[in-house]
């Protein structure tokens, strides 16, 4: 070190990757009383290195933006701190901690002691948003952006923590801590040390499982799998098996459409490290081999479709149902050609030719004679014989009972069954010429009466209203106020 120290530094990137423990080690490295002349590391053995190590020494102090975000707080903690002379050390350092959170009055309290900082003060601001920062502090810090730990070094580390623990850990259970802690190395430090608590001195997998559960990739390589082979009992039952574990299917669709892009990429021999990511070996074997089966145009509507119903999740009660509709939707019955990318898209529907709607209605032609007869089917009628119909629809096409059993029975008049659906592309498809006579033709067979449907959008309003009521009231009771109508 030259003794050419900047007076405020910027640590950018993100959580768990050694940006406070490096504002820390800068700390003791300006004030460490043992430091010689063009030497850059601490001793940490002065009293000052281990005052700063113990998280006692008065002339640095750690401040967390997110509990202090106000101007006063800016005020009390740093300025007027920073008008008294260090104590003991060389510097006095502030070492600021998610520094985004602060306000914008306090960000500009900031900046006056930036522009003009007294010569034995030095700043140091770590932040995982650095957009978040104002241009006006980032100009007056030198900034220094950290990225995510690559997977050979973050293997390096944890084989020598356990080496140096003395206990042996399987490459299989590394490599799920490491896919698990998204190349983090707080939270694999904390996963190693949960899995090295159970006492045992060689850890298997079978042994991690206990305490590691599968890693998000592990799950999300799985879903993908079920996706390109079209199994849509094993994909469904996957997704209601994290709703259970409690996962947030939002994060899961966005993992899951992340790997895809990955794979369509890779498609155009395009390296994983050149797009930034650090894949396990293991990992970017599966995604090589899933590619096999699937193509570029199919990744794509994939993807569309996916991005479409995550959108959904939020404005559902049951968060799972639009992922297991884009399950149903992108799979089938198993029988159709796999989809292309205009089948997701909003603006562009095929019409099917004339030929095919007479060949498809004569294909469905009724074994029996009906006729036109008075108005006497009830709605009762239906619902009594409603599962033997979803049962004959489930036969020919596992999409269309799907959207049928989602459906509401709301009221048979002249003979037509008027059904609410929840979505408005559900009652497009039931509309279609060709199911909406499939449909008509299956339940007149069942009822024996010449039957035709129709189908509405409807909304639950009430639900909707009861959310609301709960977050106003909480709201409401979080700033000691009431709601006055």
């Amino acid at each position: 070190m030259q003794d050419r120290v900047a007076h405020a530094y910027l640590f950018s990137g993100p959580r768990g990757v050694g940006k406070t423990t490096t504002a820390r080690l800068l700390a003791k490295a300006v004030n460490c009383q043992n430091r010689k002349d063009k030497d850059n590391e601490p001793c940490d053995e002065c009293p000052s290195c281990q005052e700063i190590s113990a998280a006692r020494s008065i002339d640095v102090i750690e401040i967390d933006a997110a509990s202090y975000t106000g101007v006063d707080n800016v005020r009390d903690n740093i300025i007027d701190n920073a008008q008294f002379r260090p104590t003991k050390s060389k510097f006095k350092v502030f070492i600021i901690d998610e520094v985004h959170m602060l306000s914008i009055p306090a960000f500009n309290a900031l900046l006056k002691i930036l522009e003009e900082p007294p010569e034995y003060i030095i700043f140091i601001l770590a932040t995982t948003e650095l957009r978040k920062i104002p241009d006006t502090i980032i100009s007056r810090c030198q900034r220094f952006d950290f990225k995510k730990v690559a997977y050979d070094e973050m293997k390096k580390y944890l084989e020598k923590v356990a080496k140096e623990e003395k206990i042996k850990v399987d490459k299989e259970v590394i490599d799920k801590i490491i896919n698990k802690s998204d190349s983090c190395v707080r939270d694999a430090v904390s996963l190693l040390d949960q899995i090295m608590a159970t006492g045992e001195k060689h850890i298997t997998a079978e042994i991690a499982s206990v305490v590691l559960p599968s890693s998000n990739v592990d799950e999300t390589l799985n879903f993908i799998s079920y996706l390109i082979n079209k199994n849509a009992p094993e994909a469904i039952t996957q997704i209601n098996k994290l709703t259970d574990d409690g996962v947030n299917l939002n994060h899961f669709i966005n993992d899951t459409v992340e790997l895809l892009r990955v794979m369509m990429i890779t498609k155009s021999n395009i390296k994983t490290n050149s797009l930034g990511l650090d894949l396990s070996n293991d990992t970017e074997k599966m995604l090589a081999k899933l590619n096999k089966n699937i193509s570029s145009q199919e990744i794509i509507a994939l993807i569309d479709l996916l991005l479409k119903r995550r959108a959904e999740i939020k404005n559902t009660p049951i968060p799972q149902l639009p992922p297991e509709l884009a399950i149903v939707e992108w799979c089938g019955d198993g029988q159709d050609d796999p989809p292309s990318p205009e089948s997701f898209g909003e603006a562009r529907q095929e019409i099917p030719k004339k030929e095919e709607v007479k060949s498809e209605i004569k294909q469905s032609s009724s074994p029996y004679n009906l006729v036109p007869s008075p108005y006497t089917l009830s709605l009762k009628n239906v619902e009594n014989k409603w599962d033997e119909f979803i049962g004959l629809i489930e036969k020919k096409s596992t999409s269309l009972a799907f959207i049928l059993k989602s459906a509401s029975l709301l009221e048979v008049v002249n003979n037509t069954v008027h059904l609410s659906v929840a979505f408005s592309l559900h009652k497009e498809k039931l509309l279609d010429k060709i199911c909406q006579r499939e449909i008509e033709i299956t339940l007149s067979e069942v009822m024996n009466e010449k039957i035709k449907i129709d189908a509405i959008v409807t909304e639950n309003t009430a639900y909707t209203k009861k959310e609301d009521d709960l977050e106003l009231q909480s709201l409401t009771a979080t700033f000691g106020g009431e709601i006055v109508n």
